[in-house]
């Protein structure tokens, strides 16, 4: 609407400039356009031109930015059925079932996460444990450990939950460890699952 208000606004200023009469008749009467009414019609001309042209970039604007904004989003289930450690030392959960996987910056084979561009990302975990062994599990960024959730099941079902907003480089890593002498447990029922996604790139 507003364009075409202004493109309307533009012919008849275009109109008034090109008759160059120097005079107007309204009805029967007869005026006269002075040299300075008519260069004030040609600065309101050329204003009008640019702000068709303000219009026309706004309105391309929006699609630009959307097609250049990266889309990464992912969600894995372990694939287990039974458990998983204990071990003598930390471990990778590598999650292998997958569920949503936008962007495959996320790897079941390592169960490594590795930023494809500069942004703020947020991570969430859920893990199950059954047994008598503890549930403990950290998330990382590269080798820096960001939480750690421990919890003690003693037989009963017990999940480690977690999650964080990350900075991340391009280029970063972000993964889970089960910690030593520590077990999950899953089944087709999805328990353990590590999800993730780009909240806006940097």
């Amino acid at each position: 609407m507003r364009v075409s208000v202004v493109l309307l606004l533009l012919c008849l200023s275009s109109v008034h400039l090109h008759r160059a009469v120097d005079q107007l008749v309204v009805g029967d009467e007869q005026t006269e356009f002075t040299q300075s009414q008519i260069e004030e019609l040609k600065k309101q001309y050329a204003g009008l031109e640019g702000s068709v042209d303000s219009t026309e970039l706004s309105a391309e604007e929006p699609g630009e930015e959307n097609s250049n904004t990266a889309k990464v989003a992912f969600s894995y289930a372990s694939g287990l059925n039974g458990n998983f450690g204990p071990h003598s030392s930390d471990v990778t959960v590598v999650f292998r079932k997958k569920i949503t996987d936008v962007g495959k910056a996320f790897s079941p084979i390592t169960g490594v996460f590795t930023a494809p561009l500069r942004g703020v990302y947020y991570f969430r975990f859920n893990l199950l444990g059954i047994s008598s062994y503890w549930l403990a599990v950290c998330l990382y960024k590269n080798h820096t450990k960001i939480l750690d959730v421990t919890k003690y099941p003693k037989g009963q079902y017990k999940y480690a939950v977690g999650g964080a907003t990350l900075l991340l480089q391009k280029g970063d890593h972000v993964y889970i460890k089960l910690r030593q002498k520590s077990q999950v447990s899953d089944n087709s029922d999805n328990h353990c699952t590590f999800s993730g996604f780009l909240l806006f790139p940097m």
